[in-house]
């Protein structure tokens, strides 16, 4: 008896239903929120419409708005402008809620569909046509039943296809220089992202602020690490990427407050005590003050800690406080995620605790698509203990997964909270960079009235041991500057 060759038919209409609510839904973090900005391309299966999704959610990362011709530019010529076009005149609104969920449960069942018949049931076919073993026959039959079990839960397994188009276009945004995400830009954090060399701009940061990676930022309280996330984060919204602010240490209104002043260039002590420039702070001021922050408010949405409150009779665990960040982030509908501190999220803090905790954000992170800055603090008793000041891998306080969820680790250093110098100077030391070079310590101009960093430059170095840990990646590191003088902070 001749078999029959197992097909899987692809229905593009609803593919298409999904892909023109998220043209419909432009910019708008909530309406693209709804249309699952987490499904990764290979959820469709139709011919060009992969590399369609691939670049709408990579407008979503950069804060573009999805039109045909920015789509275009970003898959680098692999989507047809004039398709886009139709898509959008055809459907330029987004669909109501439940229309619009019952597309998305679709999507995800005909991507079910399609990994069983490409999976187990074609094994099982096969097996049946070649007389296969009875016990393999049963466990493959078994496992078509399997496959239609809890699929919506199941997005992990990876399209061989699309991992390959994936990488090439990840090799194309390489190639057009498209593939670094700054912290900073322009001003903000002039230096900490490039340099220029005999006319060329060379990146120090390799990603950085990525989707979907983790940066943490280190060293000892007072050592300038919220005036630095600051600076990032007003270089996010400068570059309109939406940000989750989980303003954990200093309140919300607090932290929107010193972005503000920070942007302004205005005096934090003045602010503090209602002063301006030494005279009297007026109600000129005050609207200024209250149109930057409406301005800033409007890429930034902040997070109070909902964390040690009342839990309505439940059990507060780590568990059910990243199922809230989950939500939150979700919700946002951001590209950037700051936590400051993040360990205030934690119920259990012992090592094991404390490393799944991490393991768990850094996965939400990469479904999501949001890049997470983690703001800990370094172990103060062991820094004060070393004679070299300069936060370490080894010191960050607690679990070793610090050092290995991030790819990017960040160290803070103020010389002069530790020497009776002028405060002038601020030191970022990149501890790790898993895509990138390291260790490498730049040294900033600082102005820590106004909270500026500025003038970025590289300070040459020599790995020793002695101050810290004795692995070279922990070691201290002793520095001077490129421009062949002494570093300012310590001399």
């Amino acid at each position: 008896m001749q078999g029959r060759e197992v097909t899987f038919s692809v229905d593009p209409i609803n593919e298409m239903v999904v892909i023109a609510a998220a043209l419909a839904a432009g910019e708008r973090a909530e309406s693209f929120r709804k249309v699952a900005v987490r499904h990764p391309p290979d959820a469709f299966l139709a011919t060009g419409h992969p590399p369609i999704w691939r670049a709408i959610r990579e407008a979503h990362n950069r804060g573009l708005a999805p039109d045909p011709a920015t789509l275009a530019r970003l898959s680098c010529g692999e989507i047809d402008v004039a398709y886009l076009a139709e898509l959008m005149h055809a459907r330029p609104e987004v669909p109501d809620d439940a229309t619009l969920k019952f597309s998305l449960d679709q999507l995800a069942w005909d991507r079910q569909k399609y990994v069983a018949v490409t999976g187990p049931i074609e094994a099982l076919i096969e097996a049946i046509s070649k007389s296969g073993d009875p016990e393999r026959v049963r466990g493959l039959a078994r496992a078509v039943s399997a496959a239609f079990d809890g699929w919506g839960d199941r997005k992990h397994l990876l399209d061989p296809n699309e991992l390959v188009r994936a990488q090439i276009a990840d090799m194309r945004e390489r190639m057009v220089g498209r593939a670094i995400y700054p912290y900073g830009r322009e001003a903000h954090l002039s230096g900490l992202d490039s340099y220029e060399e005999n006319g060329e701009q060379k990146w120090r940061t390799q990603p950085g602020a990525k989707p979907g990676l983790v940066t943490v930022i280190t060293g000892v309280p007072g050592a300038g690490k919220s005036s630095f996330v600051a600076r990032i984060v007003l270089a996010q919204i400068r570059m309109r990427r939406k940000v989750l602010y989980g303003a954990w240490e200093m309140t919300g209104g607090v932290t929107l407050e010193l972005l503000a002043v920070m942007s302004l260039g205005w005096s934090r002590s003045d602010m503090s005590v209602g002063r301006f420039r030494g005279g009297q702070f007026t109600n000129v001021q005050l609207r200024e003050l209250e149109t930057r922050m409406n301005l800033i408010a409007e890429h930034v949405t902040f997070m109070a800690n909902p964390f040690r409150r009342t839990t309505g009779g439940g059990r507060a665990s780590n568990e059910r406080n990243l199922d809230i960040v989950h939500g939150y982030l979700a919700d946002s509908g951001c590209s950037v995620f700051v936590a400051d501190l993040w360990k205030r999220c934690l119920v259990e803090t012992r090592p094991d605790d404390e490393e799944e905790a991490l393991y768990r954000q850094q996965a939400m992170l990469e479904e999501l698509g949001v890049h997470g800055i983690l703001v800990q603090q370094q172990r103060s008793k062991d820094v004060e203990q070393r004679p070299d000041k300069r936060p370490t891998r080894e010191g960050i306080k607690g679990s070793g997964a610090w050092t290995e969820v991030p790819d990017t680790i960040l160290g803070v250093h103020r010389p002069a909270l530790w020497k009776p110098v002028t405060d002038n100077v601020l030191e970022v030391i990149f501890l790790k960079q898993r895509y990138g070079k390291w260790p490498i310590a730049v040294e900033f101009d600082w102005d820590a009235e106004l909270g500026m960093i500025s003038g970025g430059r590289k300070i040459d170095y020599e790995m020793m041991g002695g101050g810290g840990s004795n692995n070279d990646l922990d070691a201290s590191l002793r520095t001077k500057s490129d421009a062949g003088k002494k570093g300012r902070g310590w001399r």
